[in-house]
């Protein structure tokens, strides 16, 4: 059981995180033109584990007037796979916000949490933000990559921004984690099905980290923004079959992108790299008429 709760809740994903920090630096000072700004924020997390956050801001200038793309990366990734949407972002005029996850370097902390601490750790990130910029919550659109989708879908839930972009998000907790652990194993993920619910139950008990809350079906029915759904047919990490039941629980305006010939995303066939002109479109006309 310790095994298995250290492949789940580890920062660490199934391959490690190949993208350069100071690539993804110079993109988006090159981005934000000769007037932007950029700045590296660093925060106290959720309380209930105590974690030291990192996150980049950037702007064209006067962050005030613009509206913001915050970016949520997946488990085991990093805030520089963002690269081509962060740059695409202030192009158009648009601030962005970055941050890396609890336990995924420079942040601190000893564990994911699939979006029970993650939450907290993005409502006082954006306080922060409002604080400091005054980046407004009513202009806010957020764009979650699978692990990522989840605490979108949550941070959704909770603060009601005006767009959601969700990347190969999943709606049953415990047959993504067994398909997580038939992945990192190769074992069938069967034989993950009732370890799973030990699992689950073992650290509600223990630990007091009862992982009902991070239910996404739940936060789900209480998302009210418009929203996209966009998932590569081809996934291999989180199958499309996750995703519809997501989908359908979504309460606001919403439509699902079924990319075909397309894997996950950040990975090298994900739906940005295959179809990059229809997608770079389709998020762009999202993204402008939701934020304008």
């Amino acid at each position: 059981m310790q095994s298995l709760a250290g492949i789940l809740f580890s920062p660490v994903g199934l391959a490690p995180a190949t993208a350069s920090v100071e690539a993804f630096h110079a993109a988006v000072r090159a981005a934000m033109g000769p007037d932007g700004r950029m700045e590296i924020l660093t925060h106290d997390g959720d309380p209930r584990e105590p974690a030291r956050l990192s996150a980049l801001f950037a702007t064209r200038g006067r962050p005030e007037t613009r509206g913001t793309l915050l970016f949520l990366h997946g488990k085991g990734g990093c805030g520089a796979e963002w690269m081509p949407d962060a740059v695409r972002a202030l192009r158009l005029g648009f601030n962005v916000l970055v941050p890396e996850l609890r336990g995924h370097p420079p942040s601190t902390g000893a564990r994911i949490t699939y979006g029970i601490l993650e939450t907290g750790d993005m409502l006082r990130l954006l306080d922060l933000a409002e604080s400091r910029f005054g980046v407004a919550r009513t202009r806010l659109g957020v764009d979650g990559c699978s692990m990522g989708a989840l605490v979108a879908l949550h941070l959704a839930a909770a603060a009601s921004p005006a767009a959601l972009w969700l990347q190969a998000p999943f709606g049953d907790m415990q047959a993504m984690a067994a398909h997580y652990l038939h992945r990192a194993t190769g074992l069938p993920a069967f034989l993950f099905a009732l370890p799973v619910r030990i699992l689950i139950r073992r650290i509600a008990r223990t630990e007091g980290l009862d992982l009902s809350e991070a239910d996404p079906m739940r936060a789900a029915r209480r998302v009210a923004c418009p929203a996209v759904v966009v998932h590569g047919e081809e996934d291999d990490l989180v199958p499309i079959r996750f995703a519809p039941h997501v989908y359908e629980a979504l309460a606001g305006e919403k439509s699902f992108w079924r990319v075909p010939r397309c894997g996950h995303c950040h990975h090298a066939d994900e739906p940005q790299a295959v179809v990059r002109a229809e997608y770079e479109r389709r998020w762009t006309e999202f993204f402008r008429l939701r934020l304008a």
